[in-house]
């Protein structure tokens, strides 16, 4: 059973479709645990942690956090070259994500020229190809697990973390095998608005990943 520590239960965003508000629905519906809806325009309660888009949950947390895709202390982890630019490289191509809002635009290989330009600033990152991908929730600086969610084979168990998580760190941190066998980071990401991809039966541990992530943000 979860801990709902301070909160009084879950705010789902009204037009989330999406498998883990299902889950949490179903979950809470179970467990008589309360849960509320609520549109970004509403007047969202901050004691009930928040479900639905990067959107919805800033909108209650009442700030945006800047990404921080590939954060100082896992730099060992990258493999490759990653900065922050506001300048349109053309000429090459490497993978870009905005560096100032999470999902501003979806980030994508640059194709050298100025086709699909964006507004700066950008994070900039050498391409590499990963086989395989791995999502790792992290609650305080711990593991509580790690799933499958893209590549070539899903029937792959997920590799051991065996790195230094920083101590107090909530977020998930996206690991994959690139076609060179090395285990790299793809990406790292706050403590909300992220994906599922465990199985219902363990669903569990995101909900308690997602409470102490907000518990994390909101101290």
């Amino acid at each position: 059973m979860i801990r709902l520590n301070s909160f009084k239960g879950f705010s789902l965003q009204i037009g989330d479709n999406s498998p883990e508000a299902k889950q949490l629905h179903l979950y809470c519906l179970i467990n008589d645990i309360e849960i509320k809806r609520y549109a970004i325009r509403d007047n969202i309660p901050i004691d009930y942690v928040p479900c639905g888009s990067v959107k919805y949950c800033e909108k209650v947390l009442g700030k945006h956090i800047i990404p921080d895709y590939y954060p100082d202390w896992l730099t060992a982890h990258l493999y490759r070259k990653v900065w922050k630019s506001r300048e349109w490289i053309t000429g090459e191509r490497y993978f870009i994500k905005p560096a100032d809002k999470h999902k501003r635009f979806n980030g994508f290989i640059t194709s050298g020229p100025y086709s699909k330009k964006k507004k700066p600033p950008f994070w900039y990152s050498e391409i590499v190809s990963f086989k395989n991908e791995w999502r790792y929730y992290i609650s305080n600086g711990k593991n509580l697990g790690g799933w499958w969610y893209q590549g070539e084979a899903e029937e792959m168990l997920s590799p051991n973390l065996n790195i230094s998580i920083k101590d107090g760190f909530c977020g998930t941190l996206d690991f994959g095998m690139t076609n060179k066998n090395e285990f790299a980071l793809v990406e790292a990401h706050p403590p909300y608005a992220c994906g599922w991809y465990g199985s219902q039966d363990e669903v569990e541990i995101y909900l308690q990943w997602m409470i102490n992530g907000w518990e994390y943000l909101n101290e």
